[in-house]
């Protein structure tokens, strides 16, 4: 039995392949698309740092919100606050494909992928050729408001969706320019793509982007004319990216969450995540813009600066697996990680990903699939994994390190944790499901506490 065995008996030989770098993300903008460069490249100009908070703090008191108004074209110039309610989606028909996830995961922040994961997702039947779970809230694009459901994106700077003139987003609802009294056109043509065959092309505006109570004008917006049968079957229209100007896929704009900061249209420039299972209703948590909601976490946050002001960069100070009747066990993990509530996975480097895995009983290396699990581990392990950071520890269940059984492997599933990643970790979904993150732009930094769910 588990409990009569020590941590240090769970070793594993893992199976070692030669890992094939393949291309990464295509993230351009032409002025004629036909220009479009042979291999990837992402946009983006230097950014200039912030000054970095000095030390770890406990959470702060902001005061209680005021009454704010529900018209949705007030433009706030202060003291404003307001929730949005997101829903979790999962990829047609239920099936999540988890190493598409890894592949979105790895080329959005222009990392290689292994040839064996592409040529696997080439052979996955359409219903199971999705992005994994999404999480999205409703935002408005022009004046008066044409609502979509956007995927709120902490790791993208960009705002797109699908336009009227794509023929092939019949599942999408399109925003047409027309209808909008704030539109402007402004014709630089843009396109995103990835290894695994996805991708989306169009044109860009400037337009009124409405979220909450909260009207941020003339921000650049990416319109899809085309995009690959991958985006065509996602329930999800397109994309808020909440991170940094410089991480956007045309160079020079400015970010919506840096239009909200620098035109101080928040009583504070922050927002908070809170992620949980969704409910009957597929409530599956909110953003909180200008607040903190302290009904939802145990404790205080604490508060950990940034690292690289570009990304939601902090420091990752280790990590650990806690098992019940048996003890701790510290790995040895740390370095740089990226908080990006628009990737599903938690992304490692190949030493680190295999120190992870080290203490899971029959985890394995596969070649074709990468790091697959007993589908029963949670029940071989009943724990948790504890990440360090900022001086104290946030951990996530076990179980849900356990994704969708692999096809024509009895008894296996895909792991929540994955390798690819080089210079720096990357902290998906994983996490925000049992953490609740306050991302705050005015400071640089963003506080963390366990989630009350």
């Amino acid at each position: 039995m588990w409990k009569h065995l020590t941590i240090a008996t769970l070793a594993f030989d893992m199976l070692l392949s030669a890992v094939i770098a393949a291309p990464g993300a295509g993230l351009y903008a032409l002025d004629a698309l036909d220009d479009a460069p042979v291999g990837p490249m992402l946009g983006g100009l230097p950014v200039t740092g912030m000054n970095n908070a000095a030390d770890n703090d406990k959470d702060t008191n902001i005061p209680a919100p005021a009454d704010v108004s529900s018209n949705e074209n007030t433009q706030l110039t202060g003291n404003g606050w307001f929730k949005v309610p997101i829903t979790a989606h999962k990829s047609p028909k239920g099936q999540v494909s988890t190493i598409s996830a890894r592949i979105r995961a790895l080329e959005k922040h222009n990392l290689s992928v292994p040839s064996k994961w592409l040529q696997a997702v080439e052979k996955l039947p359409i219903k199971e050729y999705g992005y994994g779970i999404e999480y999205y809230g409703e935002v408005g694009i022009g004046t008066p408001p044409q609502k979509f459901k956007l995927d709120f994106d902490t790791g993208s700077g960009d705002v797109w969706l699908a336009g009227e003139d794509c023929a092939v987003c019949s599942r999408h609802k399109k925003f047409n320019p027309r209808n909008s009294s704030t539109h402007k056109a402004e014709g630089r043509k843009w396109g995103i793509s990835y290894g695994d065959g996805s991708f989306a092309t169009g044109y860009t505006i400037r337009d009124t982007v409405s979220i909450g109570n909260l009207t941020v004008p003339n921000q650049v917006i990416g319109l899809a004319t085309s995009e690959s049968r991958a985006y065509q079957q996602d329930t999800v229209d397109g994309l808020l990216g909440l991170s940094y100007s410089g991480v956007s896929f045309i160079p020079g704009v400015t970010t919506f969450l840096d239009n909200i900061n620098e035109n101080d249209y928040l009583k504070q420039p922050i927002f908070s995540v809170y992620i949980k299972e969704k409910d009957k209703n597929d409530y599956a948590g909110e953003y909180l813009f200008g607040d903190i909601d302290h009904s939802k976490f145990e404790g205080e946050l604490t508060w950990v600066p940034l690292s690289t002001p570009k990304f939601w960069e902090i420091n990752l100070d280790g990590v650990s697996l806690n098992v019940e009747g048996v003890g701790k066990e510290q790995m040895e993990i740390s370095g740089p990680a990226i908080l990006d509530t628009g990737t599903t996975l938690i992304v490692m480097d190949e030493k680190q990903a295999t120190e992870f895995h080290r203490g899971i009983p029959s985890a394995e290396k596969s070649e074709i699939y990468g790091w697959i699990l007993p589908t029963n581990t949670d029940q071989l392990i009943p724990g948790n994994i504890s990440f360090a950071i900022g001086g104290a520890e946030f951990s996530v269940p076990v179980k849900n390190l356990v994704r969708e059984p692999v096809k024509g492997l009895d008894g296996w599933s895909f792991s929540a944790v994955t390798s690819g990643a080089s210079n720096f970790i990357i902290i998906g979904d994983v996490f925000f499901r049992s953490n609740y993150i306050t991302f705050d732009r005015g400071n640089a930094r963003v506080g963390i506490a366990p989630s009350k769910h």
